[in-house]
């Protein structure tokens, strides 16, 4: 009996510090633009981005503005580590080497002006190439421009920039 009373006392005290480790990113949805949900993000308990999120979850776009005022784009991983992403925005393909989380799955990389331009022009859906998996997101009449300066006063309000 004590051995599984300290056993469960183990357990416990992991499951915290785990929980602990996991309370460093914090989301906290601001508005909606058309199926996006504005997100303030804070990384241990400081403002670090704000982000267009689109369909929560495995399948989750996240278009972020950091606190340095760049973009980024991240979207469902593959397991290892991807060679390249490709942004089909507006007729162009803006390619970039992304940064991988395996434990998330996730894969993300930094979008330049340029990319961003034309992003804002994008009708009907959003595609994005990880290697040869290609995404898709539905975004409806949603106008682009419209959730980029939703995105960009969230990130300059929680900068006091207001």
């Amino acid at each position: 009996m004590k051995y599984a009373r300290v056993l469960l006392t183990a357990l416990t005290l992991s499951l915290a510090c785990s929980a602990a480790g996991q309370a460093q990113t914090g989301t906290l949805s601001q508005s909606k633009v058309g199926p996006f949900t504005i997100d303030y993000i804070t990384e241990k308990g400081k403002f670090d981005r704000c982000a267009a999120t689109l369909s929560p979850g495995p399948n989750m776009l996240r278009i972020a503005y950091t606190k340095g005022l760049v973009y980024s784009i991240s979207v469902p991983g593959v397991p290892v580590p991807a060679r390249t992403i490709d942004f089909h925005f507006g007729g162009e393909t803006f390619s970039a080497t992304p940064a991988t989380d395996p434990k998330r799955i996730r894969a993300w990389a930094a979008v330049d002006p340029t990319a961003i331009n034309a992003l804002m022009t994008v009708q009907g859906t959003i595609d994005i190439t990880l290697d040869s998996k290609a995404y898709s997101w539905p975004i409806g009449r949603t106008r682009m421009e419209d959730v980029m300066v939703a995105l960009e006063n969230c990130t300059h309000k929680a900068m006091g920039h207001y």
